[in-house]
């Protein structure tokens, strides 16, 4: 039995809903609250079911608090036999849960907003909040960092007010020393996203290894473990014969030119090329010394999560300075990126061969569930519906159309981290959070508020305003 949220008018009417319900009989159960007869009501609900709900549908998708909307006039101005509950009558939590009020942002305990903006991010993976909680009620209690993390997750979804995270930071600064750090002044010194993200992702990793996806070795490389596969040539002797070697990634970079001549880098896929090739010194048994190897990196599985970090921080020596100790400087050059993303390019030939094969059999199909609807996004839902369309004329097919999609390389972004400020070591850092439609929300520590994603696509750097440095994709697929 799940409760969802019925959205009629201003009133919010919670509705049960059991295994195997009938739409007839959930309709029934909405005209007993609220008055309107069967044959007036129009109800939809996104990523349930498509447009208005019928007889012959299923309601086997909703979901646990999942917002439904009803339409429709009561037969006669009657009290419903169930009092309606206004968002003033409710308590914290339970406006929480009703998603009709902006979510909880974290307070800021001194120089944490890295932390905040990563966590709002990641809090956007349902997977990962099932394989938390899962841990959680099997540890209760537990004092580590999933323990920690799981808690504080728990207080956002229950409350509307700012929240403190002060025992996750206390675990994560014990656990990691790193984030621990004092600045000149005395106050704890500003740490780097993306440091945390791969921290972070380690320790879950160790500790989230039930009932992992896609047979990985943890649920965390089951969402974000890309498979690279990587190759070096050595650039002096046709004689030594290439190695090849795999490994998981929980990110792929993009480059970004600074401090160095080089190519300049415009857009996120010319990044991301540039970062999969490069060149390293290694021993030749061919030629008996140290040459130069080539070394190509290609995608060879893929992961139905996907980070991007955009290197805008870099290393530059001081050979001039009192200590020699070099500084930590910031790219500010404007990279643009689109609301999807399409990594064909960057895959190994045995994948590409499968992704162009389900290109190729489903065509128009794929391209207009997938890609068309990834792009279609910054329009709204209803540029997105021709998309949902192409998708529901599958009939029979549909299995292997939602199959083809997983596999179709086409990725939408869904979360951001932004960094503002010149300097690598200060500024200023939040996390966007796509919502329905073109709406994304922006969590500015404890400040939580509405944007777009047409102003998401403005985060390409290039001034002193916010640019995107971590990005977050999930894969497209037949029921997004």
């Amino acid at each position: 039995m799940i409760s969802v949220n019925v959205k009629w008018g201003k009133e919010v009417v919670v509705a049960e809903v059991a295994p195997g319900d009938s739409p007839a009989k959930f309709m029934e159960q909405l005209e007993a609250k609220t008055g309107v007869p069967v044959a007036r009501m129009k109800l939809m609900a996104r990523g349930a079911w498509r447009g208005v709900l019928k007889a012959d549908m299923s309601l086997a998708a909703l979901k646990e608090g999942q917002n439904v909307t009803l339409m429709g006039t009561a037969e006669t101005l009657v009290a419903p036999a169930v009092a309606t509950k206004f968002l003033e009558d409710m308590g914290e939590a339970e406006a929480a849960a009703t998603g009709l009020v902006l979510p909880a942002g974290f307070a800021n305990l001194g120089n944490t907003c890295y932390m905040n903006s990563t966590l709002q991010c990641l809090k956007a993976v349902p997977e990962l909040r099932a394989g938390l909680d899962a841990l959680a009620a099997k540890r209760p209690g537990a004092g580590d960092v999933p323990g920690a993390l799981a808690e504080t997750y728990r207080a956002l979804d229950a409350s509307t007010k700012p929240v403190e995270p002060a025992r996750f930071v206390a675990t994560l600064r014990a656990a990691f020393p790193q984030f621990a750090q004092r600045g000149r002044g005395g106050g704890f010194a500003q740490q780097d996203a993306e440091e945390l993200y791969s921290t972070l992702l380690a320790n879950l990793a160790a500790a989230l290894t039930d009932a992992p996806p896609r047979g990985a070795a943890n649920v965390v490389d089951g969402l974000f473990g890309l498979e690279l596969e990587e190759t070096l040539t050595c650039a002096e002797s046709d004689a030594e014969p290439p190695v090849t070697r795999s490994d998981v990634a929980r990110k792929l970079v993009c480059n970004i030119q600074g401090g160095t001549a080089g190519a300049n880098v415009n857009h996120l896929a010319e990044g991301l090329k540039l970062a999969l090739a490069g060149s390293l010194d290694k021993r030749s048994d061919a030629l008996g010394r140290d040459a130069t190897w080539a070394k190509t990196s290609r995608v060879s599985k893929l992961s139905p999560y996907l980070c991007v970090q955009f290197m805008r921080f870099y290393w530059k020596a001081t050979p001039d300075s009192a200590d020699h100790a070099g500084v930590k400087c910031k790219i500010m050059r404007p990279v643009s990126f689109n609301l999807a993303l399409d990594v064909f390019d960057f895959c190994a030939p045995p994948l590409q061969a499968a992704i162009k094969a389900n290109r190729d059999k489903y065509g128009a199909k794929v391209d207009a569930a997938a890609l068309a609807a990834a792009d279609a996004a910054a329009r709204g839902e209803a540029a997105a519906a021709p998309a949902t369309d192409a998708m529901d004329e599958g009939g029979d097919d549909d299995d292997d159309l939602k199959a083809a999609l997983a596999l179709s390389g086409v990725y939408e972004l869904f979360a951001v981290v932004t960094h503002k400020g010149r300097s690598a070591d200060g500024g200023h850092y939040m996390g966007w959070v796509k919502q329905d439609g073109d709406k994304w929300l922006v969590f500015d520590d404890d400040l939580v508020s509405e944007s777009d994603a047409e102003f998401v696509k403005n985060l390409k750097g290039g001034g002193d305003e916010h640019m995107s440095y971590l990005q977050f994709y999930r894969a497209k697929s037949g029921g997004n």
